[in-house]
């Protein structure tokens, strides 16, 4: 009983410890993720946004000082249905294809959405980049040059190092109870 006892212990350190780094986001994060990853049908085409930015937006959302309520989430989520109601209207696939009218009211909602969380939206239209920044820090942005990346190589290591640790401690226990021959 001792052995199944300490296996199925094992099991669960082991899952947790896997699964530990893919966590960080509560409900209302992924409420306001998923409506950004929704794919939309305009003209018969799937329209979504391109992928980088919504890996910018999931690596803003992960970071522990991004504390978004059910009621700012429904603010965005709002937003984000308005500027999607935009598109469908328009019934266009491309930004570019919208008539100025569109585009500053898309703009506006993006505004609006960032707001919410405290974050300035700021439009380069020389280059045509749109960044957003908290604490005038670029967050996220539309320039391909410009990476914005979630966490550091230190975060990384010390999810590793506490990987391992609960494996050997595993493996430890597991030696002890006689799970594993000498």
């Amino acid at each position: 009983m001792k052995k199944v006892i300490a296996t199925v212990i094992c099991a669960v350190l082991a899952a947790v410890s896997l699964t530990a780094s893919a966590a960080g986001l509560d409900v209302n994060k992924n409420r306001v993720l998923n409506r950004l990853k929704t794919e939309i049908s305009v003209a018969g085409k799937s329209v979504s946004l391109p992928g980088e930015l919504i890996t910018q937006a999931e690596n803003f959302l992960k970071r522990d000082d991004v504390v978004i309520t059910a009621k700012q989430a429904d603010k965005i989520i709002s937003h984000i249905n308005s500027a999607i109601n935009i598109v469908k209207e328009a019934g266009v696939t491309r930004i570019s294809e919208l008539n100025m009218q569109d585009k500053t009211a898309i703009l506006d909602n993006i505004r609006a959405a960032a707001g919410v969380l405290g974050l300035k939206v700021s439009i380069n239209s020389t280059d045509k980049t749109i960044t957003v920044l908290k604490d005038n820090v670029p967050v996220a942005t539309t320039e391909a040059a410009l990476k914005i990346t979630g966490t550091g190589i230190s975060a990384i290591l010390v999810m590793v190092g506490v990987c391992v640790a609960l494996i050997i401690g595993c493996f430890a226990v597991s030696w002890k109870v006689r799970l594993i021959a000498k």
